[in-house]
């Protein structure tokens, strides 16, 4: 494909160069996901006698059956009442003893009945906490206050219409047998997946996401971001670092938006590590019209970029080999792919009458490579065919999100879903 494209385009050696770079990178990403297991397997370890991890408890049934620490779930709420109770009951579903569990619930100025239904609820679970504000303050200060009030070991951030598994929540506590753990991915899928071509795409987007990057990443202990959607804190990590991240500022001006994205970074600063972990399946909510995704998604690029700056500065101190490798790589397809994308879909068919067939073709065989592997992993996955649609339409418009994310990123305004 590459011959033929320079036969027919001309060569172009700083093309070939950004071809080449961005296949290798792209592909390496999957290869580092097949050690995922392995990976996993290694860092899941218990706490010897002598207060250093120890490979041998990692398999241990009963030491790990003893593992249960105490654990809160902090949930930020705002507008979700069609969510919020059901959310709240399912953390009390958790297969963990229920002395273990509380929740702790923030709504943060909800104009509907969220806060309502948060109060009713408080009346039937006992371990239930609702903080109650009436005007918001925004999400990241509601997590904030659930992380000072919690009096769990472990810290659960969920999203208001996200839900954990019960039968799988011990798995999301099993990691932080190992010191070094300071933050656990839980696995999420869509819960709302079938419900148009639309969110079809984004199955087959998150479990790509999951399954194939952030196990990447994990493979070196080092994910970069816990999803907001659910994912696990050690609190003694969170603490010291929290009022940091609350005052985040870029360019002079808060920063109200990838919470989720910023509190990852802060603690791998502090030199803990990050994983994820696909034995923990969460649900949540994902954005059923085109709008309600663009928003998501500028919102979603204009952390990538803050956060990109921000551990530029030290992750190549602490993670020299991870920083190398995948991160200023990474850096450089995020901002290059939108730029070539550019060049093929506009420059070369309208300034040069060249229609981008061999672009088109390799972005799809590139990620026909990735379904093999989503096949292998996950045959049960309908949503897999969808990920073709969902690599066009990254191609054709969300691409091009990223510049505009980077245009924009003065605006310090949320958006709506």
């Amino acid at each position: 494909m590459k011959a033929r494209g320079a036969a027919s385009l001309g060569f172009e050696p700083l093309l070939c160069v950004y071809t080449i770079f961005v296949t290798t990178f792209q592909l390496s990403r999957l290869i580092a996901a097949m050690f995922y297991e392995n990976a996993y397997r290694g860092s899941v370890l218990a706490r010897s006698s002598n207060g250093k991890a120890s490979v041998s408890g990692a398999n241990d049934p009963e030491q790990n059956k003893k593992f249960e620490p105490s654990a809160t779930f902090v949930i930020p709420c705002k507008n979700e009442e069609k969510e919020i109770a059901e959310t709240i009951a399912n953390c009390f579903r958790a297969d963990y003893p229920k002395e273990k569990i509380e929740v702790i619930a923030i709504n943060d100025g909800s104009t509907d009945r969220s806060g309502e239904i948060m109060k009713e609820m408080a009346k039937k679970f006992e371990n239930l906490t609702v903080i109650d504000w009436k005007e918001n303050q925004g999400k990241k200060h509601a997590m904030a206050e659930g992380f000072r009030r919690a009096k769990g070991e472990i810290v659960i951030q969920l999203d208001s219409d996200s839900f954990i598994d019960p039968a799988t929540f011990k798995k999301i506590v099993e990691p932080f047998q190992n010191p070094e753990i300071g933050a656990v991915s839980a696995h999420t899928d869509p819960r709302n997946a079938g419900r148009n071509f639309l969110t079809k795409m984004q199955a087959a987007y998150y479990f790509m996401s999951f399954r194939v990057l952030k196990a990447a990443e994990s493979t070196f202990l080092t994910v970069f971001c816990c999803s907001g959607c659910a994912s696990a804190y050690r609190k003694s990590v969170v603490l010291p670092v929290l009022e940091e991240w609350l005052e985040e500022t870029f360019l002079g001006s808060p920063v109200p938006w990838g919470d989720d994205r910023a509190l990852t970074s802060r603690i791998l600063k502090s030199g803990y590590r990050t994983i994820y972990s696909n034995k923990v399946k969460a649900e949540t909510i994902v954005p059923e019209t085109l709008r309600q995704l663009t928003k998501q998604q500028i919102r979603w690029k204009k952390s990538w970029l803050v956060n990109a700056i921000y551990n530029a500065r030290f992750i190549w101190k602490t993670q020299p080999f991870v920083a190398f490798t995948y991160f200023f790589p990474l850096v450089g397809v995020t901002y290059l792919s939108p730029v070539m994308a550019g060049r093929a879909i506009f420059f070369l068919p309208f300034i040069k009458g060249i229609f981008p067939f061999y672009h088109i073709i390799g972005v799809l065989l590139l990620a026909a490579i990735f379904l093999a592997y989503y096949r292998f992993v996950a045959p049960e996955n309908k949503y897999w065919i969808y990920y073709f649609p969902w690599a066009l339409f990254n191609l054709f418009f969300l691409s091009f999100l990223t510049i505009y994310a980077l245009i924009r990123i003065n605006d310090r305004g949320w958006g709506t879903r």
